[in-house]
């Protein structure tokens, strides 16, 4: 797909921080441990039940980055129509965070989320979501044996093989190092380049984004947007053209759960 425009100036994490003053509507706890559990944000003047955006965070897997940095893009998100669900989960440093506790967590929360009676969402209808290192997650927990009532995986600026992603310098690349080394033995497990995928598996990425490369958009089977000019935060920041098309694609998802 050709790449879409971009606002010239990109988004830097300090932007996204600023942007995310929301509150929940309700805090859902899916486990004892302090970072299980789940911020709903809930859209006003909705009539029915409204389908429901589950979002993976992302940091570098590391528990120095939580969810609070996702209440910008959940706001966006919640403005849209649509209900929101933040995931916080164990990290690196955490106990029990990395391999596989951290991905447990967030098949544990989605499950959490599916079986609620009488939820205030649609929960037949849930698009999983994931930024970063929370898109390498979200593509894990959405794989077909797990299970879980997922529509669609939608992976902005996702890391999709972190194998390859993993063998880089950058800070965040040596984070996915640490990941791996949870469960040596384990690494092809935890990549979702060489596991089976959802069937329906959009991946969001700008083509200005110095932490996730380029190469981590080649996903066999993946439908890929590249947005010209857009750097690493500007898929989870309200106001960017990048979260306008995160916007689109939601939308043109639930449009065709409609029909």
């Amino acid at each position: 797909m050709a790449p879409s425009s971009a606002n010239a100036d990109q988004v830097s994490f300090q932007d996204v921080l600023d942007r995310s003053t929301a509150s929940p509507d309700t805090i859902i706890r899916y486990g004892a441990a302090e970072p299980q559990f789940i911020e709903l944000y809930l859209p006003a003047g909705v009539q029915e039940p409204a389908p429901l955006v589950v979002f993976v965070h992302g940091g570098c897997w590391l528990n120095s980055f939580d969810v609070e940095h996702g209440r910008g893009l959940a706001e966006g998100v919640r403005n849209a129509g649509f209900a929101v669900a933040l995931v916080e989960y164990r990290r690196l440093d955490d106990e029990g965070g990395g391999w596989p506790g951290s991905l447990n967590d967030i098949t544990n929360a989605v499950t959490v989320l599916a079986e609620a009676t009488n939820p205030d969402y649609n929960a037949e209808n849930i698009s999983l979501v994931g930024h970063s290192a929370g898109g390498h997650l979200a593509l894990l927990a959405s794989q077909p044996e797990r299970g879980l009532p997922i529509r669609a995986v939608i992976g902005l600026a996702a890391i999709t093989d972190i194998e390859q992603y993993a063998m880089g310098e950058s800070g965040c690349e040596k984070s996915a190092a640490r990941f791996l080394a949870t469960s040596p033995g384990d690494e092809q497990t935890m990549n979702p380049a060489k596991q089976a995928r959802h069937s329906n598996i959009i991946l969001l990425q700008g083509d200005a984004d110095t932490i996730v490369g380029s190469e981590q958009m080649q996903l066999e089977n993946a439908e890929v947007i590249a947005i010209e000019g857009a750097g690493h935060f500007d898929v989870i920041h309200p106001g960017t053209e990048a979260f306008s098309t995160l916007i689109s694609v939601l939308q043109q998802l639930h449009i065709r759960e409609q029909r």
